[in-house]
């Protein structure tokens, strides 16, 4: 017999690179965003370096991590405690950025979020922010890339503003082509500002959802309000963009100069897990996360699993809740069956139709490839338990 439901694991964002590179732009960035309820956890040996007024728009307070590089803290607690506390769903976030100190090493820290997730939270990717304007300055290229972009999913070249324009691309492609040196699975795009399309890297909204609408029973209370300084940082958003681009038209509706694309895909009846993961843990180029939940045949059951994949990291459990059904008109007359599994594949420049045809045959077998083969979905939830 099964337990009960988890709630969706909320995934850890952590957010690296060397001083003065654009981290905190990129994290007031993204506070910035009207739609995204973001918790933050600053590990710095200075004073909080962060747009304080937006956090504590966004969550109660931000948490600071002091005295010392986290990842070399002999008690790494502190770090858990604070990550665990955010996953309180009356917070209800989107997910959780760890703003790591410059001198920390994102490998070690990736694997201590893994290490104390057990399904509260997830590892859902290692960002590198880069000058572009000083990578050419101090890359040895006589040795081998930084042991962090082993454990980096996206690398954003970033202050390309501050570069000659017809220097750009080859910088891009420079600093791609020694990051791939060390792990040729690395998303490298340039940013100005390190403004990007935060559906890259997270869902904003997706916490907005009331836990009580999962069927829990949790009396009758009033869903809580939108918070009422959304619409100041809607505001706050646009003048940003004003102020970095000098724009004068850009208005509160308008996205960061990065475009992500993605390509959503459907399935009916239980799906084939393994050319699922046969996807998710070789993601194609340009493809950065996949996120969804799967129908799936475990001995003699169906059942529903939340799949997500940034990089390297797969991530797999018992899904929260199950998928949404939502037939079309034409569903109603028996045309088309209901959804039970549904991806969305979520990258840069990548082949959508490749990927949709990929994953629209893992998604819809015949009977023939309905048989239990659950296995490597079962392997990763036991990782994070």
């Amino acid at each position: 017999m099964s337990g009960p439901k988890r709630r969706p694991a909320i995934p850890v964002i952590l957010l690296t690179g060397y001083l003065g590179a654009g981290k905190t732009s990129l994290l007031n960035h993204l506070l910035r965003h009207p739609d995204a309820r973001i918790g933050v956890i600053v590990n710095d040996f200075g004073d909080l370096n962060i747009d304080a007024g937006l956090v504590v728009g966004q969550v109660d307070e931000p948490l600071s991590i002091s005295g010392g590089c986290v990842c070399c803290l002999t008690d790494d607690s502190e770090l858990e405690d604070a990550l665990v506390a955010m996953t309180n769903p009356k917070l209800r976030l989107d997910a959780i950025i760890v703003e790591a100190s410059g001198f920390a090493e994102p490998l070690t820290l990736a694997r201590m979020i893994t290490r104390m997730g057990h399904h509260r939270f997830h590892l859902g990717g290692v960002i590198d922010v880069v000058d572009a304007t000083m990578y050419f300055d101090t890359v040895d290229t006589s040795n081998l890339p930084p042991l962090r972009f082993a454990a980096t999913t996206l690398v954003l070249v970033n202050k390309l503003d501050q570069v000659p324009v017809a220097d750009r691309d080859a910088t891009v492609d420079a600093v791609r082509a020694r990051v791939h040196e060390r792990n040729p699975r690395v998303l490298v795009i340039g940013t100005h500002h390190a403004r990007l399309d935060p559906t890259l890297i997270f869902d904003p909204g997706e916490g907005e959802r009331d836990p009580r609408r999962d069927g829990s029973d949790v009396g009758e209370d009033p869903i809580q309000p939108e918070l009422p300084i959304r619409e100041l940082l809607r505001q706050a958003y646009a003048e940003a963009a004003v102020d970095e681009i000098g724009d004068d038209e850009v208005d509160a509706e308008s996205m960061p100069h990065r475009h992500a694309q993605s390509v959503t895909i459907t399935g009916s009846g239980p799906a084939d897990p393994d050319a699922v993961m046969d996807f998710v843990e070789d993601l194609p180029p340009g493809v950065y996360r996949v996120k969804g939940s799967v129908l799936a045949a475990v001995g003699s059951r169906r059942r529903s699993f939340d799949v997500q994949a940034v990089g390297p990291n797969v991530y797999v459990a018992e899904a929260a809740r199950p998928v949404p059904k939502t037939p079309s008109s034409s569903a109603e007359n028996g045309d088309r069956p209901d959804v039970d599994s549904v991806l969305v594949a979520i990258g840069e420049d990548f082949d959508t139709e490749s990927a949709e045809a990929t994953l629209t045959a893992a998604l819809n077998v015949d009977d023939a490839g309905r048989a239990d083969r659950s296995e490597r979905f079962l392997h990763h939830i036991r990782l994070h338990t």
